[in-house]
């Protein structure tokens, strides 16, 4: 037969095969239970595969890079790289902080045999600088990566190398360093555990650190019993140069008789500022008593703190010493602040420079208060009250002014807000709002008193007479450069506004220029240099007895020369100056030093020119226009 089957002939009834169907023979049977198990023995070894396929899958592919990382980490450890912290320079590029190389030593005796890590310890016990500590840290039994020693000096670094320690290893780091320390208030400083603290240092902290980098050291790859590197895995990033405004010896010309008008009249404090009036650039920037940015914790002695005032008592606190006092401390102007009265009152032509005022013969009456003048004055034209600093013929120059008047030129010259040079704390200045003002108020604000301001608003403000009435923006960074020298900022001169009409500054610099050849600034005078100022002796208010003391005296002078093409604005102050047998006046203590100062910088200006400073003097122009 062609076909495997069975013939039904006589069919019964019912459902079965009818007759002459063909029936196959090979229909399906039922599963046991053994070919169950098999199935099901089966099928859990696919699934199996599968999982084990899906994991190799997942660690292989998806997740190589952290099994990586994992597996790296139980083998190796990464030692981070300090990038070059970037220079601060003076305008004429010269360094003031810099980085030099060192080498730093590290041990890490992971990997190493007991009998070289006992090795390692005995080399190193008593090596200067390497304690007991350290070591049973680096080669105990649960060795751990430390430092043995940084920033090495040349010898160290020999000695160490020389000694061939299993287990250690070397790196470059960078260790900062200063070169002028009368530049300290300024640039501040980073110390021992590499944080920056005050000035420059800390203000442009993400600027000069750059971007750190990492380095792999793997224990179980030795060349002659110590670690090797295995290549850097992101090299560091060095920081960017941070190029200052600062003449550097300029800086130091003012510093060095600050220190020693200091010493001469047993003063605690004395600072300086010296700006540029066209463009606002601060040449200069002093305080003494100072401190060393390479020696900051050797900077508090018995001799810079002695004969301290309750109003300076902020100089013995921890820090003290490291403040930029011309921006961050407030002081009454006293008489220096008749130049900017008689300004505004000239502007708004309420008064005439040959006018004349009545000055009581010494005593005036106001409200409740008696002002008095240092010398019992008749009648004084506006010239000569500016000249011979009278306070009552002030007085009545600032009530026919009016306090709204007078408030407003306040604003003008920049007394209401922050000097806005921002690298410091700078406090707002104090002074009463409008709505209190009175008679009184009036009078005393004329003259200086009853307001607080920093020495930098006092520059700025009269170099905005020096340069025809416009005020300028005060700053201290002339330019950022990246770490090759290349400049990716700079500073322009910005104009803030004009303060008072360019023949109103003409009349007040012809008065200022008076108050020097007739008038109490006559020790100012720098010999064949026409020099513009004020003289200025502020009483301190004593808080505890709630009056002003006559023994604590703030004696300044502010100018600006040469009159006919100003070059530069110099305040001097000094704080409680002290003399057995000198008058205290701003005219004997402060007015010689401006002298000194404004004659030597100069002479010093003359021979030499800024490349920054200079730029800054050729869009002056455009600026102001601007």
């Amino acid at each position: 037969m062609g076909r495997r089957g069975l013939l039904v002939i006589n069919g019964s009834r019912g459902r079965g095969p009818k007759a002459g169907q063909i029936v196959d023979s090979r229909r399906p049977r039922k599963l046991n239970s053994q070919a169950l198990r098999m199935l099901a023995v089966l099928l859990v070894f696919i699934l199996l595969a599968g999982l084990g396929v899906f994991r190799l899958l997942w660690i292989q592919v998806l997740k190589h890079g952290d099994y990586r990382r994992i597996a790296e980490s139980l083998h190796t450890r990464r030692l981070v790289l300090p990038a070059k912290r970037g220079k601060i320079l003076d305008c004429r590029l010269r360094t003031l902080a810099g980085s030099r190389e060192t080498m730093s030593f590290w041990a890490y005796a992971r990997g190493l045999t007991e009998d070289d890590k006992r090795t390692g310890s005995r080399q190193l016990m008593g090596f200067p600088g390497i304690s007991k500590e350290v070591l049973d840290e680096a080669f105990g039994p649960r060795p751990r990566l430390v430092w043995l020693r940084r920033f090495c000096d040349e010898d160290t670094a020999v000695r160490l190398e020389e000694l061939h320690v299993p287990g250690v290893g070397r790196t470059v780091e960078h260790r900062r360093y200063y070169t002028c320390d009368w530049v300290s208030n300024i640039v501040g400083f980073v110390n021992a555990s590499g944080s920056a603290i005050e000035g420059v240092e800390h203000k442009f902290d993400k600027l000069l650190s750059g971007v750190p980098g990492t380095v792999v050291i793997n224990p179980y790859v030795r060349l002659e019993g110590a670690p090797l590197t295995q290549g850097v895995l992101r090299p560091p990033v060095n920081g960017h140069n941070i190029v200052l405004t600062i003449d550097s010896d300029i800086q130091y010309i003012l510093y060095s008789r600050l220190r020693e008008a200091c010493q001469l009249w047993n003063a605690p404090l004395a600072l300086g500022v010296i700006m540029d009036p066209k463009t606002g650039a601060i040449l200069g920037m002093a305080t003494y008593p100072s401190y060393s940015s390479s020696h900051y914790r050797q900077s508090y002695t018995a001799d810079n703190l002695k004969h301290i005032p309750a109003y300076l008592s902020n100089l013995r606190q921890p820090g003290g010493l490291y403040k930029a006092r011309c921006l961050t401390d407030l002081f009454e102007p006293g008489s220096l602040f008749k130049v900017f009265a008689v300004a505004a009152a000239l502007d708004m032509n309420k008064v005439r420079p040959h006018e004349a005022f009545f000055c009581e013969n010494g005593s005036f009456k106001v409200g409740k208060s008696t002002i008095s003048d240092w010398h019992p004055f008749g009648e004084l034209t506006v010239e000569d009250i500016l000249a011979k600093s009278s306070n009552i013929g002030m007085s009545k120059i600032g009530m026919r002014l009016g306090p709204r008047l007078l408030y407003e030129y306040l604003m003008r010259f920049g007394f209401l807000n922050k000097p806005g040079v921002g690298l410091f704390a700078e406090p707002t200045p104090q002074i009463k709002p409008l709505s209190q003002w009175d008679d009184e108020y009036t009078c005393f604000v004329s003259f200086g008193q009853g307001l607080s301001v920093s020495a930098v608003s006092l520059v700025s403000a009269v170099s905005a007479i020096a340069n025809d009435g416009m005020l300028m923006q005060p700053y201290l960074v002339a330019a950022v450069q990246d770490s090759t020298g290349n400049i990716i900022y700079q500073t322009h001169p910005r104009v803030i506004r004009r303060v008072i009409r360019a023949s109103t500054a003409r009349t007040v610099v012809s008065m200022m220029r008076r108050v020097v050849t007739q008038g109490s600034g006559h020790r100012a005078a720098v010999d064949g240099i026409s020099v513009c100022g004020k003289t200025g002796t502020a009483q301190v208010f004593d808080y505890q007895t709630g009056h002003y003391s006559h023994e604590d005296l703030i004696t300044s002078f502010i100018g600006f020369a040469p009159a006919e093409d100003p070059q530069i604005a110099l305040l001097i102050s000094v704080f409680s100056p002290r003399h057995a047998q000198r008058e205290i006046w701003g005219s004997t203590v402060a007015a010689p030093i401006f002298s000194a100062v404004a004659g030597h910088v100069l002479a010093y200006l003359e021979s030499r020119k800024s490349p920054f400073l200079r730029m800054a003097k050729n869009k002056r122009l455009e600026a102001a226009e601007s």
